[in-house]
């Protein structure tokens, strides 16, 4: 399950003529079909629903099962898939900021996911109850994916805030995107420790205040060292950003939040926000989407000069990200 924020609706997709010239060269382009095989993607199993009446009992120390899907970037096909067990947390003493809600749907989500300098895959899990709402951090090490270890996040600003996106950096930090709750604004940013899952300031990296009526998400490292990511603004428009660490406010000493353009597909802007943002090794910015309420998500190229969406595939996860 991942969480979609709509504002009306569009039409049917249609695949345009640019579309199909690009994957073509993209066919032809050696260094992007190398980089296709190295494109995964993650998503809860088929078989969730019966697994969450077996971990609900002990939500709060509990990570749910994923499976992670090796993608063709270009076709959407399916190379393989490695299903990745449930575990236990290490740091079960650790307490959560959850608390006991009264209205509340049971539910499992992978909000984030990302790749980390050594190559280990990190996602972000949110499973909620009665009991509140928990953020997990999961570790896969691709070489042993059987054997994944995972923490509960705490250090939270209030009860039930969420973590609903990460990137790791190239210094192996996880910067975290935390939510007032289940993905609702206003939004922070913070670094979350990979030893003990513990949120902290993101005042190290100069990570700036977020505006308190937007929605912010899918943070994205370019190869040159710039953060891209998308805003949702209270009228509905998606827009591309940028941030990058040699600009700062004069005033604050934080890292400037810079806009490339309202994202559009076939001439439209988009009425949803992306799932993920990903950089390929060669710098092309992929999206993940699903702009019409499909079976599928989509897999859209995206100029980061215009913000232009161009699609490429439809496939079947909830999260991407490039693995070293």
């Amino acid at each position: 399950m991942y969480l979609r924020i709509k504002r009306r609706q569009f039409g049917q997709l249609v695949i345009a003529s640019a579309a199909t010239t690009m994957l073509v060269n993209l066919a032809k382009n050696k260094t992007l079909a190398q980089e296709a095989r190295a494109l995964v993607g993650v998503r809860l199993p088929a078989s969730q629903n019966k697994q969450k009446a077996k971990i609900s009992t002990d939500i709060e120390n509990t990570s749910p099962a994923v499976t992670l899907v090796s993608l063709d970037l270009t076709t959407g096909s399916e190379k393989s898939t490695t299903n990745i067990p449930s575990s236990t947390v290490d740091n079960q003493t650790t307490k959560s900021e959850a608390t006991k809600r009264a209205f509340y749907t049971e539910s499992s989500r992978i909000t984030g996911f990302t790749t980390l300098s050594d190559g280990t895959l990190a996602m972000v899990t949110v499973d909620t109850n009665q009991k509140g709402n928990y953020s997990k951090l999961i570790f896969t090490d691709r070489k042993s994916p059987q054997k994944p270890k995972a923490k509960k996040i705490s250090g939270f600003k209030k009860a039930n805030n969420t973590i609903e996106g990460i990137l790791g950096t190239k210094d192996n930090k996880i910067i975290g995107i935390a939510s007032n709750n289940q993905g609702l604004p206003p939004f922070y940013l913070v670094l979350i420790d990979p030893k003990n899952g513990k949120v902290t300031s993101g005042d190290e990296l100069k990570l700036p205040e977020l505006p308190p009526n937007i929605r912010f998400n899918n943070l994205a490292l370019s190869p040159d060292g710039k953060f891209y990511a998308t805003i949702l603004n209270s009228e509905g428009r998606v827009t591309l950003v940028t941030l990058d660490p040699n600009k700062t406010s004069m005033i604050t000493g934080k890292l400037l939040i810079t806009t490339i353009a309202e994202l559009t597909y076939n001439r439209k802007y988009l009425s949803s926000d992306l799932l993920s943002l990903a950089f390929s090794p060669s710098g092309q910015l992929i999206a993940l989407a699903n702009l019409n309420n499909e079976q599928k998500n989509s897999i859209f190229a995206v100029d980061i000069k215009t913000a232009r969406m161009t699609i490429l595939s439809k496939v079947e996860i909830d999260k991407c990200t490039f693995t070293l």
